[in-house]
């Protein structure tokens, strides 16, 4: 899939992450609505529309994401301030964000607006369809297992993602997003 590959190709420097996974699913979202370009044209019309919000939020929640991570290892693990309240604090705090991080970046590919504002209407996104957001957050998690079994079906798992993944999950998402931003594009 030339999405998949494109994916892969501007992630490249991790630091654009983000502008990627919006111009996936700024590509997949316009292609879903009946627009006749090129993929590859849709992808980078994103990708530079969405490269200051997309690379911007990716920071702001990888640093989330790490600052969680790291409080809830040391809430869990460290004796001297172990804490089971903080730890499940820490762990609902980072379900949260990996909630909000699920929607945020499709948000961004299809809605104008600040980062702030983008950020709440992903939260709210998340919350007001939960079930869809628990669906959303399947493949991660299941990826996430896979990384922590052996490193065998990780390097297999990782494989896998990299020939097709990317492009495949943003295409099957792309079909939720739709359905669920309909009454709010044009």
């Amino acid at each position: 899939m030339i999405v998949n590959f494109l994916f892969v190709v501007t992630s490249i420097p991790l630091v654009t992450v983000g502008a990627s996974l919006c111009a996936m699913n700024h590509a997949f979202l316009k292609r879903r609505r009946s627009s006749d370009e090129p993929i590859s044209r849709l992808y980078v019309e994103g990708f530079r529309s969405n490269l200051k919000q997309g690379t911007a939020a990716w920071l702001l929640f990888l640093f989330l994401f790490l600052f969680l991570s790291v409080d809830r290892y040391a809430f869990r693990t460290s004796e001297q301030f172990a804490n089971p309240i903080m730890t499940f604090v820490a762990s609902a705090l980072l379900c949260v964000a990996c909630f909000t991080a699920i929607w945020l970046f499709a948000v961004i590919a299809a809605f104008a607006g600040s980062l702030t504002l983008l950020i709440k209407n992903a939260f709210r996104f998340a919350v007001l369809h939960l079930p869809i957001t628990l669906l959303l957050s399947a493949f991660p998690a299941l990826f996430f297992y896979f990384c922590l079994s052996d490193f065998v079906t990780f390097a297999a798992a990782l494989s896998l993602l990299l020939l097709f993944g990317f492009g495949l999950i943003g295409w099957l998402y792309s079909f939720l997003y739709i359905r669920v931003f309909a009454p709010f594009l044009d």
